[in-house]
């Protein structure tokens, strides 16, 4: 056995040698695109759709900290 035989596949020496080995040399690089990001731009909502959203979620904040305070 050879002395590094994790690396080629625990084969014997004769047996790796005899096998065909291919060598690659016109190698082209692929270039990984990076993932895209939904972006929200914040000239989709105007002012009052904002300020709505926000007084809601503070609206069922407080509902849920009154049930978890008192109740």
């Amino acid at each position: 056995m050879s002395e590094e035989p994790h690396i080629r596949a625990y084969l014997c020496d004769d047996c790796w040698y005899s096998m065909p080995h291919f060598k690659v040399t016109n190698v082209k690089r692929v270039k990984k695109e990076k993932p895209r990001r939904v972006q929200i731009y914040l000239k989709d909502f105007s002012i009052t759709e904002i300020l709505l959203y926000s007084i809601g979620n503070i609206i069922w904040l407080i509902i849920i900290g009154y049930y978890l305070w008192f109740k």
